[in-house]
């Protein structure tokens, strides 16, 4: 049996996705109307699932990129705030000193985010886990 063209085998993999997507057929149905081998279409519809699985990632890594470049303009927004704060004459001391404070940390921020990028810490409780059960015991 001859291979099919690549158009023909793309014009089935998304009448394979309509009828899985939209449709919402089984893939007993789907073979049966297409009428297509069992073999064939789990290979179509492995092929998609790939398609699928790039597709979400590009996505994340864009949407990645966004926050990221957001969160850099946003500490590079605090430090140059602070900054003028911290140089205006008529701002007193402790405010200028807090200030310095908030420029540092943007400072110290910006360069964790060029060297290790965007990154999630959660917030854990100061309490041991290990020490709570101890006291309840």
């Amino acid at each position: 049996m001859p291979n099919k063209a690549k158009k023909d085998v793309e014009r089935e993999k998304q009448l394979i996705r309509k009828l899985m997507d939209i449709d919402n057929l089984k893939d007993d149905a789907i073979i049966q109307q297409l009428q297509i081998s069992v073999p064939t279409f789990y290979r179509y519809k492995k092929k998609l699932q790939k398609e699928d699985a790039r597709l979400h990632e590009k996505q994340n890594k864009d949407s990645v990129k966004f926050r990221e470049a957001k969160f850099h303009k946003t500490l590079e927004d605090g430090y140059l705030i602070s900054k003028k704060i911290a140089e205006d004459p008529k701002t007193s001391a402790r405010d200028r000193l807090e200030a310095i404070k908030v420029m540092a940390t943007c400072q110290a921020q910006l360069a964790k985010l060029t060297r290790e990028g965007l990154t999630f810490q959660p917030s854990l409780p100061e309490v041991n886990i290990i020490e709570r059960r101890e006291s309840t015991v």
